[in-house]
Order: C-alpha cells, then sequence, then structure tokens
C-alpha cells in the first residue's frame, strides 16, 4: 500500500495541489477501510461510553517524543450523522495525544456504515483540527496514562 501511494504521489506531483491532496485522501481512506475490515480481530476493547465502545489497535501505537499517535475505532450503540447529513455507526480515528500536556488532535477520521468499520465509509476529517484538553475522566486521558509512560 506504501508503494502504491509512493508511486501515485510520485506520478501525479507534477499536477496541481488539489488533485495531490485528493490522492492522500483517497489513499488514506483505503488504508483505512483495508485496516478495518482485515484486521478486525486486532482491535482491543479499551473502554464503555453510555453511548459507544472504544477500541485501540495496540500494535499500531507510535511514540514519537512526548506524541502518542494511536489509531482508535468508536463503536457506537445508535446511528450517527456525518458533516453531510451521511448517516454512520462506526468512526475510525487515527488521534495525536500530547504525553505532557494531557491533550489530544484528531490527524484522520472516516465513518462507517456499520459497526466495527466495516461497509460504505463517509471522511469525517477537520481540516484544522484543534487540540483538546482532555478531562482527567476522560477515554483520552485514560490512554495517557496507559500508553504514554510505557510505549518507547
Amino acid at each position: 500500500m506504501v508503494l502504491l501511494g509512493a508511486v501515485f504521489m510520485k506520478f501525479f506531483s507534477s499536477s496541481q495541489p488539489v488533485i495531490n491532496r485528493l490522492l492522500a485522501v483517497l489513499l488514506m481512506a483505503l488504508s483505512m477501510a483495508a485496516l478495518a475490515q482485515s484486521n478486525s480481530e486486532s482491535w482491543k476493547v479499551f473502554g464503555k461510553l453510555s453511548n459507544s465502545t472504544i477500541y485501540i489497535q495496540e500494535k499500531s501505537i507510535e511514540k514519537i517524543g512526548p506524541f502518542l499517535k494511536v489509531w482508535i475505532l468508536q463503536d457506537y450503540l445508535a446511528q450517527r450523522m456525518g458533516p453531510n447529513d451521511e448517516p454512520y455507526r462506526s468512526a475510525i480515528t487515527l488521534i495525536q495525544f500530547d504525553c505532557q500536556e494531557k491533550k489530544s488532535q484528531k490527524l484522520n477520521s472516516q465513518g462507517f456504515i456499520e459497526p466495527m468499520g466495516k461497509g460504505r465509509f463517509i471522511d469525517l476529517t477537520e481540516s484544522d483540527p484543534p487540540w483538546i484538553d482532555l478531562p482527567v475522566d476522560s477515554v483520552g486521558f485514560h490512554i495517557i496514562e496507559t500508553f504514554c509512560a510505557s510505549t518507547k
């Protein structure tokens, strides 16, 4: 998949930046779909909320300096609506955590029409995602407590 992405980006590097962005989004979406559908057994329950179950993929956790990147799957009990009124039942999101400042930032997010990241997907990625302070009782705060010190 990475090689395919590199070939596409090299081939279209002389094209307009809009095309490059669209190709990057398409490749990321295809990667996420493959990640969700071929590795559904690798998601581990991390916690439950009143409206959803949170899963993480421990093998994908990456720590760079004070930052932690984690793929999270959120499986909702009821259907939700995306930014263009498109329904989805689950979302796979790449979240970056600041271990020192106790903040998080969504880097990429896709909603899926079926539970556990299956079926057709819609883009939920924000163009300029803000850093969000994490409350002490939040799932994100517990991810920081669990993985920031133990992940090298």
